[in-house]
C-alpha cells in the first residue's frame, strides 16, 4: 500500500508533465518500478477507460524535472485489464519480488462466476513481454466448479489445479495480449 501511495503522489506531482494521460480521477492504480533499460525509475499507471476496461500507460526513465507537457508515455496498452463497477471488480498494479510488473484483474462481487487473474510483464530484448498468467475461478453455487492455473509462457511450464502441465514456450508481446476471457489458454478454462 505504501508503494502505491508513493506512486500516486509521484504521479500527481508529475501530472502536468504527463501530457497524454487522462485525469487523476480515472487512475485506478499506479506504481513505480525498474522495467526499462534506460536507467532511472519507470512509472506504470492503470486508467479506467470508461468502457469496462483499463488502459495501461508506461513511462520509462521518468524525469521529475522535465518541463511541463513534455513527458509522454513510452507505451500504451488499451484494455490491459477488465474493470467492473465497484469493490471486488477493480484492477490494480503491483511489482513482483523479481521486479516484474503485475496487472491484476478480478471479479469477486458479481454473479456466480468469480475469478482472479494476474498477468506478469517483463522486458526481454527491449520488448515488453507477457511472461506468465495466474488465473483462478470459482462458482459460488457449485463447490466443485472452478480451478486454478499458473503458466510461465517463457519456459513452457505451469500447473493446472496443482498438477504440472507443459505448454509450448512462446513469446507473447504485451501489445498483442488480450485481457478478455475468450482468449484464456485452455489450461486456464474451467
Amino acid at each position: 500500500m505504501t508503494l502505491r501511495l508513493a506512486a500516486l503522489a509521484l504521479f500527481s506531482s508529475l501530472s502536468p508533465a504527463l501530457a497524454e494521460t487522462p485525469g487523476l480521477e480515472r487512475v485506478l492504480s499506479a506504481t513505480t518500478l525498474y522495467l526499462s533499460e534506460s536507467g532511472g525509475y519507470d512509472l506504470a499507471v492503470l486508467v479506467d477507460n470508461r468502457d469496462a476496461g483499463a488502459d495501461l500507460y508506461l513511462y520509462f526513465g521518468v524525469d521529475p524535472a522535465a518541463p511541463a507537457g513534455t513527458t509522454k508515455p513510452s507505451f500504451v496498452k488499451k484494455n490491459a485489464a477488465w474493470v467492473g463497477g465497484g469493490a471486488g471488480t477493480l484492477p490494480s498494479l503491483a511489482v513482483s519480488d523479481k521486479g516484474s510488473l503485475l496487472i491484476k484483474s478480478e471479479n469477486d462481487a458479481i454473479g456466480r462466476d468469480r475469478w482472479s487473474e494476474t498477468v506478469t510483464v517483463v522486458r526481454r530484448n527491449g520488448a515488453l513481454v507477457v511472461a506468465g498468467l495466474t488465473f483462478t475461478a470459482r462458482d459460488t453455487l457449485n463447490p466443485d466448479g472452478g480451478g486454478a492455473c499458473d503458466l510461465n509462457f517463457l519456459t513452457g511450464r505451469g500447473t493446472r489445479n496443482g498438477k504440472k502441465v507443459e505448454i509450448r514456450p512462446q513469446t507473447i508481446l504485451l501489445a498483442d495480449w488480450s485481457a478478455d476471457g475468450e482468449t484464456l489458454p485452455k489450461e486456464c478454462r474451467f
